[in-house]
């Protein structure tokens, strides 16, 4: 396996930012008809970065595994949107795939790609996942749920959480009341239906959440709306004791790589 930390410059962000790539040696022989490897986008959460992944699970161990290359992208506290600090969501859908498509033997096809991510990290996979139903077979939601929907507990000491705040800023409620996101962009319940309206095949989708976590029954609303659609989505719900912490989502990121439906390849060893 190859770790590779690439810094560059994008566009969309008008600046430079990192990313953290996870890519199998050829030498495995263990690539897909195509000659190329499956590849699986992991998402951070606030407050952390790009390198969250690697520092605080054994995805490397984990990917090893499963022959998969891993892209780790850094998107600050941006909750995946456009906004004035820069246009995440362009950038993860459009201009960084688009790159490393050029340098990386990552294959494009919607049967090998894959999307997940925790916590905020969640909240962008399900808006790219449906947003995007064409380009994703499957996602993983890892403690997360529709944010537009969550009440975040008080802090300790009965202090307000800083990611309220952030998400009235960057999501573009002022005045705090995030029922006016409702039927928007923001809104991933909203997005969900009109993807299962739509009539394109939809991604199969992983959630997990720990039953002391503070999204705990957000999650299995969320995943009880998916299912309750017209045309339901194929998905799968897991539960274990944890709460919102590396421990957890350590347990579930090796889970959710081999629950993937990878396409069948001549020298994988799982």
């Amino acid at each position: 396996m190859a770790l590779i930390k690439m810094e560059l410059f994008s566009e969309c962000l008008t600046r430079k930012t990192f990313v953290n790539i996870i890519v199998p040696e050829l030498s495995e022989k263990r690539v897909l008809p195509n000659g190329k490897f499956p590849v699986v986008w992991l998402m951070h959460g606030a407050f952390d970065g790009y390198q969250g992944w690697e520092r605080f699970t054994s995805i490397e161990l984990y990917a090893q595994k499963r022959g998969v290359m891993v892209v780790m992208p850094d998107v600050e506290n941006s909750f995946y949107s456009n906004y004035p600090l820069g246009r995440y969501y362009d950038y993860l859908t459009e201009e960084l795939p688009r790159m490393l498509a050029q340098y990386f033997p990552m294959s494009t096809e919607r049967q090998d790609t894959f999307i997940g991510g925790l916590s905020m990290g969640g909240h962008g996979t399900a808006r790219i996942g449906y947003q995007n139903p064409d380009r994703f077979a499957a996602m993983g939601l890892f403690s997360s749920a529709n944010f537009i929907d969550m009440n975040l507990p008080m802090a300790p000491g009965g202090q307000r959480r800083p990611c309220n705040f952030i998400r009235w800023q960057v999501l573009g409620c002022e005045d705090r009341d995030m029922s006016t996101l409702r039927d928007t962009i923001h809104d991933n319940r909203h997005l969900a239906q009109l993807a299962s309206e739509s009539g394109q095949p939809l991604p199969k989708i992983f959630s997990c959440c720990g039953t002391q976590d503070h999204c705990y029954q957000d999650c299995k609303n969320d995943v009880a709306f998916l299912r309750h659609l017209p045309n339901p989505y194929d998905v799968v719900f897991f539960e274990s004791t944890g709460i919102h912490h590396w421990d957890f989502w350590d347990e579930w990121v090796r889970v959710f790589l081999q629950w993937l439906p990878i396409r069948e390849r001549t020298n994988e060893y799982a």
